[in-house]
């Protein structure tokens, strides 16, 4: 461009010569011209350029090129979405693709999202088993594919509409107190339950009046038990089995698992079992609803190990199926994940027998229970120089007087778990009784249930038959009479209340 200039005379006048100013934009041909192109079209590739090796600089600068050619570039997925996202000024995070809460990150140049507890998968999409359960009442299955989480029931329920609750389908289904109680009194296990949230609060029922355990001898007592626990009232208990010599004398506990089986500790078969009473609660008098019934054959885990007490479990065949009622019915039997969500840290369970009230002590004349958290591996395997197997747990107190004891070895450790009770552990052994620095030791059944339900199935195939309408009606007016005769006993003997029973 030209500087104009004011030309002056010495008139004193100017002159501005007229010149047509310059345009600022050109024309698209002739910026064409300067540039070489005002945009760049997308050009074949000669057969050469198809031939030769990919090339960014020619692919992708030169010219558009696709998320293809790049890929040929970079070989890997990861470097090519690196490169595109930043060659397309792309953010896939800019709509977040997480679903259910979930964060989107980017995570070299492809995104990740971050899920909340409970959901998994490339989008958050799918809820997870591990994570309170599913949501899920009772058992729950991870979908595959995506699909999130499947809910299912035991025998005697059914999945309701809404996929996650169950409603008991026979009068007396597994993991269930039908017992009647008396005028405002509650049962002693209404409020011993895991709850469905992380932060888990727990309590007892007040009758509860745990004894302490006196602990004086060196010892190590093998065959766990109750050190002093809470006296149980009737029926209190439907599942719990007392093993029992020819001679009619109690040496175990035993938990009804299903109509012909048990489920105890295996150390216990060392001595010689002849029959079970299911529906106990004195154990020196028939109780009403007393069943007592032989034993046909035991199945000790091919694994025992007698001096370790490793996979302490055995299996009980009775000759003859339990009638089931109001003081007998059996726990129900956790899946695997279920069993290990159960046995978190701190989560509580319940043991019972009649066993030992205390180390050295007398057994206890009436079935008895307490209340006791799950201690973490660490713990367990801290507070013993014995060896602790990934098929064992602990569970009690280092130093809170309440223990299992010698006699109720095999006995149940249960968890009620939204309104059922399922069996988690076998009572097994334990160094003394409520000792300081103690705990309990028990069969983690989680890890035998295959084998449990393998030996079931190859001995028992046939499903258990469901009682028809008359049939239960029957049941029902047998079991309203026998509890009303026991209750006029227990009146007349002047029955005492468990808090106030001393054994």
């Amino acid at each position: 461009s030209f500087l104009t200039l004011n030309v002056c005379y010495l008139k004193l006048t100017c002159y501005n010569p007229p010149l047509a100013p310059p345009s600022v934009f050109l024309d698209p041909p002739s910026a064409g011209q300067i540039l070489g192109s005002a945009s760049r079209s997308r050009r074949a590739n000669s057969l050469l350029e198809e031939i030769l090796p990919g090339n960014l600089e020619r692919e992708c600068y030169e010219e558009n090129c696709s998320q293809e050619e790049a890929a040929e570039i970079y070989q890997t997925r990861e470097k090519t979405l690196e490169f595109w996202f930043r060659y397309k000024s792309l953010n896939p995070c800019r709509t977040n693709p997480c679903v259910n809460g979930g964060i989107c990150t980017l995570d070299r140049g492809d995104f990740l999202c971050l899920c909340p507890p409970q959901y998994h998968g490339d989008t958050c999409q799918s809820e997870e088993c591990r994570y309170r359960n599913g949501g899920c009442v009772q058992y729950c299955r991870d979908g595959t594919g995506g699909t999130g989480v499947q809910c299912g029931c035991a025998m005697g329920f059914k999945l309701e509409p809404d996929g996650q609750s169950c409603s008991q389908t026979v009068s007396f289904p597994c993991g269930r107190q039908q017992v009647a109680l008396w005028p405002g009194r509650r049962s002693l296990w209404d409020n011993v339950t895991v709850e469905t949230e992380d932060n888990v609060t727990h309590s007892w029922d007040p009758e509860l009046n745990l004894t302490e355990a006196t602990v004086n001898a060196t010892s190590v007592q093998r065959g766990g038990g109750e050190g002093g626990g809470g006296a149980r009232k009737p029926g209190g208990s439907p599942w719990q089995v007392l093993i029992r010599r020819s001679d009619g004398r109690g040496f175990c506990g035993g938990t009804l698992v299903s109509d012909q089986w048990v489920v105890s500790a295996a150390h216990c078969f060392e001595e010689s079992a002849d029959h079970v009473t299911i529906g106990d609660y004195d154990k020196q008098r028939p109780d009403p609803g007393e069943q007592q019934i032989k034993i046909q054959k035991v199945f000790v885990h091919p694994h025992f190990h007698s001096f370790t007490f490793d996979s302490d479990v055995a299996l009980v065949l009775l000759a003859r199926p339990v009638i089931r009622g109001p003081t007998a019915a059996p726990a129900c039997l956790p899946d695997a994940h279920l069993s290990q969500y159960l046995l978190r840290e701190n989560h509580w369970g319940v043991a019972s027998g009649w066993g030992l009230t205390r180390f050295m002590g007398r057994s206890s004349r009436f079935l008895r229970k307490v209340a006791l958290p799950v201690v973490s591996y660490e713990s367990c395997r801290a507070s013993t120089e014995q060896v602790i197997t990934d098929n064992m747990f602990c569970a009690g107190y280092l130093d809170d007087g309440v223990d299992a004891c010698s006699g109720d070895s095999g006995g149940p450790f249960v968890v009620n778990y939204r309104g059922t009770w399922f069996l988690t552990g076998v009572i097994s052994w334990g160094e003394k009784c409520a000792a300081d620095g103690k705990y309990g030791v028990y069969t983690r059944l989680g890890n035998f249930l295959d084998w449990m339900r393998d030996t079931m199935e190859r001995l028992d195939p046939r499903p258990e038959p469901e009682a028809g309408p008359e049939q239960h009606r029957e049941l029902r007016d047998l079991d309203l009479k026998m509890m009303m005769k026991m209750m006029k006993k227990m009146k007349v003997a002047g029955f005492k209340s468990p808090s106030q029973t001393t054994v």
